[in-house]
């Protein structure tokens, strides 16, 4: 059992995926600036949903996206220190953590690295599970951290199937 994950402050999206490829469970994490008094709650609040998560689906393996990019150096400090906070909580529970580029995970859906985000969302789509119409933007509908999740997952199975 896989939790599959596509870290960010606002909403962490996330997959519980099993070895057959079957997306048992998916959602996201969302924590909204104003709700919380301070970032370090923001980041406990993901890592103890994550906890849940790891807890309720036994999970064997946390896959998450190696790469954050942005202009805005206190955002890029804010997502590694979250990422090593979901570290710790894996580890506390003695699962592997597993860190795969997007370039790797496009490459082993897609089989190019130079897809876009949105064509790996659309093969998930079609050929995976149907979460809805591919969104980016930040609204209550958004989509895209949901399917980065979800094609991360796959990716690593795919990844994992081929080295046998």
């Amino acid at each position: 059992m896989v939790l599959a994950l596509d870290v960010s402050m606002s909403s962490t999206g996330w997959a519980v995926i099993n070895r057959n490829k079957e997306i048992l469970k998916y959602g996201k994490i969302v924590t909204k600036k104003d709700k919380f008094d301070t970032e370090d709650e923001r980041m406990c609040y993901i890592c103890n949903t994550i906890q849940e998560l790891i807890t309720t689906y036994n999970i064997q393996i946390v896959l998450v996206e190696d790469q954050f990019t942005s202009r805005n150096s206190k955002t890029i400090l804010s997502l590694r220190k979250l990422l090593g906070a979901i570290m710790r909580t894996v580890k506390l529970n003695n699962i592997e953590i597993e860190y795969m580029y997007p370039a790797s995970i496009r490459k082993y859906i897609m089989n190019s690295g130079k897809a876009k985000k949105e064509e790996v969302a659309e093969y998930v789509r079609e050929n995976i599970i149907d979460i809805g119409k591919y969104i980016d933007r930040t609204c209550k509908a958004k989509t895209s951290d949901i399917y980065d999740a979800i094609s991360l997952g796959i990716a690593y199975l795919n990844k994992v199937g081929d080295a046998k």
